[in-house]
């Protein structure tokens, strides 16, 4: 996976990769209660706060589907860019 990301040119051979690690999680889904609205309201602050991104239906903690999760990731991407060009 990553060599095919350096293939495409997502990623640099100067690229560190601070972290790799995948699992498949056949059946699962966010679960939304009265408090999660809130909950990620929070963390999405305070992973902002210190610089880390998040994307995805699990990042972003809401149901949407594949084109949506990817569209979520260019977007997270953008974030980080603008951050890094600063």
């Amino acid at each position: 996976m990553i060599a095919d990301l350096k293939r495409c040119e997502v990623l640099r051979e100067t690229d560190r990769i601070l972290f790799r690690h995948a699992m498949h999680i056949p059946y699962a889904n966010v679960i939304f209660d009265l408090e999660s609205t809130a909950s990620a309201e929070a963390v999405h602050g305070f992973l902002g706060d210190i610089g880390i991104g998040y994307c995805g239906r699990y990042g972003d903690w809401a149901y949407i589907w594949t084109d949506q999760s990817f569209v979520s990731g260019e977007t997270a991407l953008q974030k980080i860019l603008r951050r890094a060009g600063s």
